[in-house]
Order: C-alpha cells, then sequence, then structure tokens
C-alpha cells in the first residue's frame, strides 16, 4: 500500500488539543518536535510544535482533516500541513516494513 508522512507545525498553545484528537484517530503513532519559525510576515520566531505522522494513504485526508480543524485560529500563524511520499518505513524491532511497522 502507499504510505505518507504527514508533517504539521501547530501553534505551541493549540498543541495539546491536537495531540489529543490524533490519540484517538487511531493512527499508528506521532513524533513531536519543538521548532521555531517564521512565516512570509516575517514577524519574527515563534516558537511552534513540529508533529511527524507515518500514515497509510487511505488515512490522510482524515488526518489532515482533524488537524486543521483543531489547529486553526484563522489568524496569522497558524502553522502549514505536508504531506510527504514515504518510500520505505520498518519497524527496527520486528524487521516489518511497509504498513505492518506503522
Amino acid at each position: 500500500s502507499v504510505m505518507k508522512k504527514i508533517e504539521a507545525i501547530v501553534r505551541k498553545e493549540k498543541f495539546e488539543e491536537v495531540y489529543k484528537v490524533l490519540e484517538k484517530s487511531g493512527i499508528g503513532g506521532v513524533t513531536v518536535f519543538e521548532a521555531r519559525g517564521f512565516g512570509h510576515h516575517r514577524n519574527g520566531l515563534k516558537e511552534k510544535m513540529k508533529i511527524e505522522i507515518y500514515a497509510d494513504e487511505f488515512q490522510v485526508d482524515k488526518v489532515v482533516d482533524m488537524i486543521r480543524k483543531v489547529a486553526k485560529t484563522g489568524t496569522t500563524g497558524d502553522g502549514k500541513i505536508a504531506i510527504l511520499p514515504l518510500e520505505k518505513i520498518y519497524r527496527i524491532r520486528t524487521g516489518e516494513e511497509g504498513a505492518n511497522a506503522i
């Protein structure tokens, strides 16, 4: 099956809410980073959270919708979501690969 990597950058104050909906969503897991960045308004570096998710292609729209609903405030700096192709993935412990490794 086709797999994707979802990268979401969200406001720090929205992160807990986003995390909670993802936790209940049935996805395989998330990796989280503290980040800083600026957007096209160039109003200084802002504290953000970056979330990475490995997902089967059929899950992507659902995950993106959940993040967008919860993370949106409607003001500048709400963040970005990127979908990237995921060529291969392995679970280190078992050696499983592909969708079984998610």
